[in-house]
């Protein structure tokens, strides 16, 4: 994957991140999926990047979510 390909799957894992989580803001899902690639900048076959990226950051906001689903405990 040459940089200018992986830098435009990159935009994608952000835009696709966002519009998971709303709540963050684009700048903050861009520092993150930035964070998430400079642990990957040794690797030497960077097809699978950009996925391993989007997986990362996404299980990092989910863990810090706050679960407003759950069903309240009855008293």
């Amino acid at each position: 994957m040459d940089a200018e390909h992986e830098s435009q799957e990159i935009e994608d894992v952000v835009a696709r991140v966002h519009a998971r989580f709303p709540d963050v803001s684009p700048q903050d899902v861009r520092e993150q999926v930035r964070a998430e690639l400079g642990r990957h900048g040794d690797a030497t076959v960077r097809d699978f990047v950009p996925v391993l990226v989007e997986h990362a950051v996404m299980d990092t906001l989910r863990a810090s979510a706050r679960p407003t689903d759950l069903p309240t405990e009855a008293s």
